[in-house]
C-alpha cells in the first residue's frame, strides 16, 4: 500500500513538473510575441497551404505505419501492414490528446502485443516500438547533419555534434560485436531480450529497408512545416526549417512537458529568431501545426473509439479487427 501511494505521488509530482514547465514556456512565448499579429497571420491563411501540409503529414503517417510493420516482421511478429498503419494513427492521436502518462508508443506496443489474441510477444512488441523510434532517429540525425552544412557553425559545435552522430552510427555498425560480447552476458531474467533476432538476416534486411522510409518521412515533416511557414509569412530557407523542426523534435521527445506543448512552440520561436525570421510568424505556424496534427490524428480517434476507448488499452481482450 505504501509503495502504491509512493508510486502515485511520484506520478503526480512528474505531472505537476511537466505542467509547470509547459505553462512557463507557453507564457514566455506569449510574453515575447505580439498576439494580435499572430492572430492576424492565422486569420489570413490560405486553406490551400493547410491542405498541402495535411497531405504531407498523412502520407508520412502511412509510411511510418509501413515502417513499423517491416520492423515488426523482422522481429517475427506477423501483422498486416494496414493494421500497423491503424496502430500508428491511434498512437499519434494518443500522443497529442491523451494524458502524457499514456504515450502513443505505449499504446502501439500494448495493442500490437494483444493483436489476434497472441501471447508471449510482449517483449518483441515493445522492442518493435523502440526500434522503430530508433530507426527514425538515425534518419533525423542524417537530415540534420546534411542541413547544417549550409550554415556556419563554431568548431566546438561541429565537434560536439559530429561526436554524437558518429557515436550513434558506430554503435549501430558495431552492434554485432556488442551482441556477441555483451548481450549474451545479460542475466537469465532478461533472457527474452537475448532472444530477439536482431542479428538474423530477416531483421537486418527489414531494418536497412526502413531507413530510407524514415529519411523520406523526415523530409515530408519538414515540407509540411514549410507549407505552414509559407501560409503565415515565415521566411526561412528549407534547410533552416529542417534544423528547426529536427532539433525541436529531438527535444520534444523528452518527457519534460505535456505532450510536447510549450517545448515545441518555444523551440520554433527561438530558432526562427536565430535565423532572422519573425517570432510572430513562428508562433502562428506552431498553432497551425497543432491544428494539422489534430486533423491528421482524427482517424486514430475513430478507430480507438471503435475499440472501446481506453478500455481497449487497459483491457485484456482488444479487438483489433
Amino acid at each position: 500500500m505504501v509503495l502504491c501511494c509512493a508510486s502515485m505521488n511520484k506520478k503526480h509530482l512528474f505531472f505537476i513538473l511537466k505542467l509547470m514547465l509547459t505553462t512557463a514556456l507557453l507564457a514566455a512565448v506569449i510574453n515575447y510575441v505580439d498576439l494580435s499579429m499572430v492572430w492576424e497571420r492565422i486569420r489570413s491563411v490560405n486553406p490551400f497551404w493547410l491542405l498541402a501540409s495535411l497531405r504531407c503529414l498523412a502520407v508520412g503517417y502511412i509510411m511510418c505505419g509501413l515502417r513499423r510493420a517491416w520492423i515488426a516482421e523482422g522481429l517475427g511478429i506477423g501483422v498486416s501492414r494496414s493494421r500497423k498503419v491503424r496502430l500508428y494513427f491511434r498512437g499519434m492521436f494518443a500522443s497529442l490528446f491523451l494524458p502524457s502518462t499514456i504515450g502513443g508508443d505505449v499504446i502501439r506496443g500494448i495493442l500490437l502485443a494483444k493483436s489476434e489474441g497472441r501471447k508471449g510477444i510482449g517483449v518483441a512488441a515493445g522492442a518493435s516500438v523502440i526500434l522503430d523510434r530508433v530507426n527514425g532517429m538515425y534518419a533525423l540525425l542524417l537530415l540534420l547533419t546534411f542541413s547544417m552544412l549550409f550554415f556556419e557553425w563554431s568548431i566546438s559545435w561541429w565537434v560536439s555534434w559530429l561526436g554524437v552522430v558518429g557515436a550513434a552510427w558506430l554503435g549501430m555498425l558495431f552492434y554485432p560485436w556488442i551482441d556477441r560480447h555483451l548481450v549474451g552476458r545479460l542475466p537469465e531474467k532478461l533472457g527474452k531480450l537475448k532472444g530477439l533476432p536482431l542479428m538474423q538476416k530477416r531483421f537486418q534486411r527489414q531494418w536497412w529497408r526502413s531507413l530510407p522510409v524514415s529519411f523520406l518521412f523526415q523530409i515530408l515533416i519538414v515540407r509540411a512545416h514549410v507549407f505552414l511557414g509559407m501560409a503565415v509569412g515565415l521566411e526561412m530557407s528549407w534547410f533552416a526549417f529542417s534544423i528547426m523542426v529536427g532539433l525541436v523534435a529531438l527535444v520534444a521527445t523528452l518527457p519534460i512537458s505535456l505532450n510536447g506543448f510549450g517545448v515545441r512552440e518555444a523551440g520554433y520561436v527561438s530558432f526562427a529568431v536565430y535565423f532572422g525570421a519573425s517570432g510572430d510568424a513562428a508562433t502562428a505556424m506552431a498553432a497551425l501545426w497543432v491544428i494539422v496534427l489534430g486533423i491528421a490524428s482524427l482517424p486514430g480517434a475513430w478507430v480507438l473509439w471503435r475499440l472501446g476507448g481506453l478500455n481497449a488499452i487497459r483491457g485484456k481482450d482488444a479487438d483489433l479487427s
